[in-house]
């Protein structure tokens, strides 16, 4: 989400740029001439690329394709916990702790082959049908396109490549320069230094409301990409974009 693929560090500032309050309007509304964001920066597992790959592994391994849906939540919560109480490792190594934990409450052992398979299985998602239209019609309108993940960078550099990505974005910004993960305002905040714009002439497409909460509440536009069917938090604004899939989340930016 990500072109210079190994260029892939944000740097954090000392202090982060001023957050600057975002009109933001009802999701029905297409973006007006004024809210039109400079650069789109976009979230990549799940909103690019398909997670479902790994259901069948977690078929064989777990006897259900459900325990996916339990890891991927259980690596989220960690990956905030490793955060906030400051003892940060990349999303990788959390991953894995949190496979084995999954494994563990099931009563599982599981094998050093079936970790590996998983975790490889991460670096090889395919993407979703509807990505590489709607990014080649998003450059071919002029739009900057970045990447923000909470992968560390070899691993989202490996992903991009895998998937056929990499050549749409012109960086990858990854949360391990400041050890911290998204939805922390301080990545919203740096990954903004960084690329030397304003929160409000950023855009976060990205699959997750939480993502798409923190984004907005650093002052930058967000778009939702309500993949099958997934709800907005309801305390947050509503985002500028709700779409369905990245064809309708193309559709609406080039209005």
């Amino acid at each position: 989400m990500m072109a210079n693929p190994l260029n892939v560090f944000a740097q954090a500032s000392d202090e982060g740029p001023e957050v600057l309050s975002a009109q933001i309007k009802p999701a029905q509304e297409p973006l007006g001439e004024a809210l039109k964001p400079r650069i789109l920066v976009f979230d990549v597992n799940e909103t690019m690329l398909d997670l479902n790959a790994l259901r069948p592994q977690f078929e064989r391994v777990f006897g259900s394709g459900a325990a996916l849906d339990e890891w991927f939540s259980l690596l989220l919560q960690y990956a905030m916990v490793v955060a906030l109480t400051d003892a940060y490792s990349d999303f990788g190594t959390v991953g894995r702790a949190t496979l084995e934990m999954l494994a563990d409450s099931k009563g599982i052992r599981l094998s050093v082959e079936d970790k590996n398979r998983i975790m490889q299985g991460i670096l090889a998602l395919p993407p979703h049908p509807d990505m590489l239209e709607s990014l080649k019609r998003l450059r071919t309108a002029g739009f900057r396109m970045v990447t923000l993940t909470n992968s560390s960078p070899i691993a989202v550099n490996t992903q991009l490549q895998n998937a056929g990505l990499a050549d749409y974005f012109e960086e990858s910004i990854s949360v391990d320069a400041i050890h911290r993960f998204k939805p922390d305002l301080q990545v919203y905040r740096s990954a903004a230094a960084h690329l030397g714009a304003k929160p409000s002439e950023l855009l976060l497409i990205a699959a997750h409301a939480w993502d798409v909460f923190g984004a907005m509440q650093a002052g930058w536009h967000a778009a939702f990409v309500a993949r099958h069917g997934k709800p907005l938090f309801p305390l947050a604004r509503k985002p500028d974009i709700v779409a369905p899939d990245m064809k309708g989340m193309a559709d609406a930016l080039l209005q």
